[in-house]
């Protein structure tokens, strides 16, 4: 019993020992995985930019773009298009350009340039877009003026961006526009949703539609116009998108002279508009 005692308290101190060395190393790898964690990678975009890409890494398909483009990516787009309603089939034309850039990863500017029937009437816009909840839904607002018929039309759109992706194949937006603030009269409702259908990445179908409510005033429906548009987007790659937008400029058109003392509502799909249109991002 004596002869074993020894060996029993030699155990014992070794277990001790290997313990203590087992704590040593916890500690240790604790230690060198703080440091790890205070360490960052000057690449990585800030917390609050939400899923990032960069112009290597951009989605193909429409749907999984972000809202915002990231931080140094320009976006530009330019078409051409002809008037293709009844009667006055390709006897006008016209051109379009929009820019888009990421200011910040979760900040966008965009301007745009557009003139239609042989530029008698010409819009433009310039407009801030910034994140709400990252690739959820946005805040937007700008400058925005319109030319036709020798009159003068200037607002500030107020717009929430928002899009919903139920499925990869299937997103709803809305919000693009909500209201404008005019600078000679009241503001007007102009709310609108839309629908994206991508049945693979190189392709998808925008459908989108708004509502402008003249001075907000719902009771008069004569004031409402409607324009909507169904777009067809090809996108070989994540860097160039081509298309054509077919646009109804007022599903609600309003009664016109008959030239018999009456009135007569024309069809909606009377007054057309087709734009081709090319799209690059640097």
């Amino acid at each position: 019993m004596l002869d074993a005692s020894p060996a029993w308290a030699q155990d014992d101190e070794d277990e001790d020992e290997d313990e203590d060395d087992e704590g040593d190393d916890d500690e240790g790898d604790d230690s060198e995985e703080e440091e790890e964690e205070e360490e960052e990678d000057p690449d990585q975009p800030p917390v609050t930019a939400g899923g990032l890409y960069t112009l290597q890494t951009y989605p193909q398909g429409e749907i999984q773009r972000p809202l915002t483009m990231t931080q140094g990516i320009h976006e530009m787009r330019a078409g051409i298009g002809f008037d293709i309603s009844n009667k006055t089939a390709f006897e006008t034309f016209g051109l379009s350009f929009d820019y888009r850039y990421g200011y910040r990863d979760n900040v966008e500017l965009q301007a745009g340039f557009k003139g239609i029937q042989n530029f008698d009437a010409i819009s433009g816009y310039a407009a801030f877009e910034g994140s709400i909840v990252y690739d959820l839904v946005d805040f937007r607002t700008g400058f925005q003026f319109a030319n036709a018929g020798g009159e003068t039309v200037v607002g500030v759109p107020i717009g929430f961006p928002f899009r919903y992706a139920p499925k990869e194949q299937v997103a709803v937006t809305a919000l693009e526009t909500a209201f404008e603030i005019q600078f000679d009269s009241k503001p007007d409702a102009t709310p609108s949703i839309g629908i994206v259908v991508q049945p693979a990445p190189i392709v998808a179908i925008l459908v989108k539609a708004a509502v402008r409510v003249t001075d907000f005033d719902f009771s008069d429906t004569s004031k409402l116009a409607i324009p909507a548009t169904i777009a067809i987007q090809l996108s070989p790659n994540n860097k160039i998108d081509a298309g054509m937008d077919f646009t109804f400029n007022n599903l609600k058109p309003a009664p016109i002279d008959d030239g018999m003392g009456g009135t007569v509502t024309p069809n909606f799909y009377d007054d057309r508009f087709l734009l081709f249109f090319g799209q690059i991002r640097m």
